[in-house]
């Protein structure tokens, strides 16, 4: 048996063999190990060749190897930068990968073990393609891929010209002379009886029975030789073109394994609602068929049965799609000083191997090693675990870093009661400063508790008691209004002035922090449209992208519209965006080329919006950023400079800018691996630690933002004023039309 080990603390590929190889594997309780490679670098991705001669393995960042089963000689196929899903042909002397470009497109490609050719890019596609399987026969590989949309369909591809120029009624004929040679069997011609004279036996011995003869002869000769397999044969020329796909609407498809006889091909997918392993057959029934709603993980097909891991359990599934699981239990004792430790060191290995600077930060990686393991090994529980890696990711001094505790509890935990308290929010704010009696109302959050009718508070009111205690300025309200969320709070209001003072009473439905914020955003967007709009008599609008995902962009394209309609002018508010990956969405929008104008009779100049990838806007903009502009924020404000389509106002951003993944540890917890850079055009610089600068740095002085008073906006209005009346007095062409042209010929 072969695996990978972290044994030692670096990942390794071992051997291990019966102590006792008369017994079976489960009646061992000892085993010889014996390590085969011995290096730093990670081994991970281990499979055997079909014809059980080489182990595969990725190393490192995706360098694939092979190792020869008997001389454990290992040498490196080809060199990679990221990770390959690869697969063997099945005779052993090729593989089929699926591997990322420099611009993080994923294609398929073949590749000889012996490096006799170049490599060869078999789906050169723009999207990304997955999973490939090379068919037990050798005539097909299959895959995943993405070609409209975002549906992911299954493709096949012959590696012979003739068996893809093979219609459907060539196959029929030659499964029908197949079903007849079954029928009717050629009979054997008789060959005319020769009268053979009787063997003459020596005396005192016996003649031995024919079927003794029979055996005698057959003990003697040699075995008899399997049938060779046929030669894997791959007829490149135009192999591109004789790509297929199986469409299958409104579904993805993942986890394809093909069946022993390579007839059908198996997935998992989500059809007309029902999800499960789903089946085609090759070549004439490709319409998928529901095998079973179970899916697994590592499916190998075995003769009628499928095998895997499905719901954690070594399992198998018949042809019929009757499931069989074999459950088991094991008792294990856990050294949680050596677990931690183990954990650690995954995560010490992952940033050295992923991290997207190999210089580390500018330090010894491995004294950072020294430094921190003995106390990961020591860490009473996970909370100290996650703190002491932290630590460690702290030493690189970067972005996108972290590690997130989700293994099980070490330390008694108090039990929880039927609800858990919260601090709930009544709706309103107070205003700062005033001196009581009471608590004086400086504002309402729109569709809040206090902004409905039956419990609606306005400006100015004071709020005197809570729940009957009384309340000032120096009140804790924490603790007043900590409890359970789903409750009633009583309020005496009062409002008038002091000589026509009225007091109400008010029950109110409190409701969480979290409603508080969204209400709270939506507010601050209602606001600062309002000042814009009044600052420039209604010619500047303003918008805020409050991520960079799909949802915010999808609101910004549609406020392009009811915000942007009849204006000059748009501020663009990314402050307080924490990132995402959008940016080029939206600069496709903002940064459109204009190669043409059009008029319809009687209309104005324009450009048909149907034509578009997105609307589009090409009128001035200013671009308003701060220190919490982060991550995706920053690189949208970063093009904005770069490409001069606008000033940027307000302060320096984060500069936290990489891309980053992340993979589980053990059954511990999860591990951020920022792996990719992002450099400016012009100067190269790396943004991380290079935040965005603006072209007007304005930092807010203490307590102007909670007041209300927010001069980066007043800036941003002020400058783009300007722009608005450069881009006014820009020269327009005139239009000529073709009678025209005529005319003045």
């Amino acid at each position: 048996m072969v695996f990978l080990s972290g044994k030692g603390g670096q990942e390794d590929i071992w051997q291990a063999e019966r102590a006792d190889a008369k017994k079976y594997w489960w009646q061992n309780d000892a085993f010889k190990l014996k390590r085969l490679t011995n290096d730093a670098s990670t081994e991970y991705g281990l499979s055997l060749s079909p014809d059980g001669e080489q182990f595969g393995y990725l190393k490192e960042r995706g360098d694939f190897w092979v190792m020869d089963t008997k001389t454990h000689k290992s040498k490196r196929v080809f060199k990679g930068w990221n990770s390959s899903q690869y697969d063997w042909s099945p005779d052993g002397k090729w593989v089929v990968y699926a591997v990322s470009d420099n611009n993080f497109n994923r294609d398929i490609w073949l590749r000889p073990i012996d490096g006799s050719r170049e490599p060869f890019n078999l789906s050169r596609h723009p999207d990304n393609e997955r999973e490939p399987r090379w068919s037990p026969d050798g005539k097909m590989i299959a895959f995943t891929g993405r070609r409209r949309d975002q549906e992911v369909d299954v493709f096949y591809v012959y590696l012979r010209a003739e068996d893809d120029e093979k219609d459907s009624r060539a196959r029929k004929l030659v499964k029908a002379l197949e079903k007849m040679k079954k029928a009717r069997p050629p009979k054997p011609a008789t060959p005319p009886k020769v009268e053979a004279e009787p063997k003459k036996t020596e005396p005192g011995k016996k003649e031995k029975p024919k079927t003794e003869l029979k055996k005698a002869r057959k003990e003697g000769e040699p075995k008899a030789k399997e049938p060779e397999k046929p030669e894997l044969q791959i007829d490149f020329e135009g192999i591109h073109e004789r790509i297929r796909s199986v469409s299958i609407p409104d579904s993805s498809e993942s986890s394809l394994f093909w069946s022993a006889d390579s007839k059908k091909l198996a997935f998992t997918s989500k059809i007309d609602g029902k999800s499960g392993t789903y089946t085609i057959t090759f070549p004439d029934s490709l319409k998928p068929s529901l095998l079973t709603t179970t899916t697994g993980k590592g499916a190998h097909w075995v003769d009628a049965n499928i095998r895997w891991l499905a719901n954690g359990l070594p399992s198998t599934m018949s042809a019929a799609g009757k499931p069989t699981a074999y459950s088991f239990s094991v008792r294990q004792e856990i050294d949680l000083g050596a677990c931690y430790r183990a954990a650690f060191d995954i995560c010490w290995r992952s940033m050295r191997d992923h991290w997207y600077d190999d210089a580390m930060g500018n330090r010894n990686w491995d004294v950072i090693r020294k430094k921190y393991a003995p106390m990961a090994a020591s860490a009473p529980d996970g909370y100290t675990l996650t703190l002491v890696i932290n630590l460690m990711l702290g030493e690189l001094n970067g972005s996108h870093l972290g590690f997130t505790y989700r293994g099980p509890e070490t330390v008694p935990v108090a039990p929880q009661p039927g609800w858990t308290d919260t601090t709930v929010h009544l709706g309103v704010r107070f205003l700062a400063g005033f001196k009581g009696p009471g608590l004086k109302v400086r504002d309402i959050l729109p569709d809040g508790p206090a902004d409905r009718e039956v419990s609606r508070i306005k400006p100015n009111e004071i709020i005197t008691h809570i729940d009957g205690k009384k309340v000032g300025p120096d009140t804790n309200l924490v603790t007043m209004l900590t409890g359970r969320l789903d409750r009633n709070i009583v309020l005496k209001v009062q409002s008038g002035a002091r000589r026509k003072k009225q007091v109400r009473e008010i029950v109110l439905r409190p409701f969480s922090y979290t409603s508080a914020r969204s209400r709270l955003y939506e507010k601050w967007i209602s606001d600062n449209r309002a000042a814009v709009d009044k600052s420039s008599a209604g010619k500047l609008g303003y918008l805020h992208i409050r991520g960079m995902n799909m949802s915010s962009f999808f609101r910004f394209e549609e406020e392009l519209y009811s915000v942007g309609a009849g204006k000059d002018g748009i501020v663009i508010d990314v402050r307080e965006n924490g990132g995402g990956f959008t940016t080029d969405h939206l600069l496709t929008i903002l940064t459109q080329p204009r190669h043409a104008i059009t008029v319809p009779r009687g209309g104005g100049r324009g450009y048909p919006q149907d034509r578009k990838v997105y609307a589009s806007w090409h009128k001035p903009i200013i671009v308003l950023c701060n220190q919490n502009s982060f991550s995706n924020a920053e690189i949208f404000s970063h093009a904005i400079k770069h490409l001069k389509r606008g000033k940027l106002v307000g302060v320096p951003t984060a500069g936290g800018v990489i891309s980053t993944g992340g993979r589980s540890i053990m059954d511990l917890g999860f591990l951020r691996m920022p792996f990719r850079g992002w450099y400016l055009m012009g100067s190269g610089e790396d943004m991380e630690l290079h935040g965005a600068v603006p072209h007007h740095i304005l930092w807010p002085k203490p307590g102007e933002l909670p007041a209300g008073r927010d001069t980066q906006l007043r800036k941003a209005i002020a400058v783009l004023k300007k722009e608005v009346k450069k881009y006014n007095n820009r020269p327009r062409t005139d239009l000529l039309k073709a009678s025209g042209r005529l005319r003045q010929k």
